[in-house]
């Protein structure tokens, strides 16, 4: 019970509370272990509870009637899923989600939370923190997909990395600049998972990186990517790029 005790604190939803606060719920949440590749749920199924990652990498998937599927969302550690429908009209899930990595993930139950935010005030409003981050985040989803060329979809992903690199260090990205020039994000996972959660076929987007290296935008080192010019890069996201 202490050990479920400690990895439910250490969730965002938990951050920052005495045992105390949900001691006696800790018995009524559920930790599952998945294998990478294992699917947690189905298009379709109904939100019976939220899910918070501890460890690993879960992906939100859209999949078509011929089996094609795209990548919308990367979920990793400290985020939730399930928190957006759980007390909607329709609670049903209008997506696949799948274990990138092989991971462990807590369940809180419907009821289980709805006596937690009328009991703990401190959790009612980790919650809402999260639902308000959660609307922040699609805000930024849209944003990108909204760019018209590959170019411009590349480049604002590799901003927004650099921007929640720089967020957890505890520094914002034009401060860093005031010191260093060039940036270095790291891909969080393969080229063909970031492919498709840019909407675009994996050699579209290797030709893309090649082509900006080759424009002296960026370095590709691996996963690793220098931006070498980030003044032409935030340009371009918001103007478009000017081809020589």
């Amino acid at each position: 019970m202490k050990k479920l005790c400690e990895t439910l604190s250490a969730t965002p939803l938990f951050a920052g509370l005495n045992h105390d606060a949900f001691h006696d719920y800790c018995s009524k949440t559920n930790v599952r272990l998945v294998w990478k590749g294992e699917v947690l749920v189905n298009e379709g199924d109904p939100c019976n509870s939220i899910g918070m990652i501890v460890d690993g990498q879960l992906a939100l998937q859209k999949y078509s009637s011929s089996g094609d599927f795209a990548t919308l969302e990367l979920l990793g550690p400290n985020d939730l899923f399930g928190d957006d429908l759980i007390f909607g009209v329709r609670r049903t899930y209008p997506l696949t989600i799948e274990a990138v990595t092989n991971s462990k993930v807590v369940f809180v139950s419907r009821d289980v939370l709805m006596s937690l935010l009328y009991e703990a005030p401190a959790i009612m409003q980790n919650f809402l923190s999260i639902l308000s981050d959660r609307v922040q985040q699609q805000n930024r989803r849209i944003l990108l997909l909204s760019q018209k060329s590959l170019r411009q979809k590349i480049s604002n992903y590799l901003l927004d990395l650099l921007r929640e690199q720089r967020e957890k260090e505890g520094e914002s990205p034009r401060l860093a600049r005031l010191t260093v020039s060039t940036q270095a994000v790291e891909l969080p996972v393969s080229k063909e998972v970031v492919s498709r959660l840019l909407a675009m076929p994996r050699p579209s987007f290797s030709r893309e990186l090649i082509s900006m290296e080759r424009d002296g935008l960026i370095r590709v080192s691996g996963r690793v990517i220098w931006l070498t010019d980030l003044d032409r890069l935030e340009k371009g996201v918001i103007e478009g790029f000017q081809y020589r």
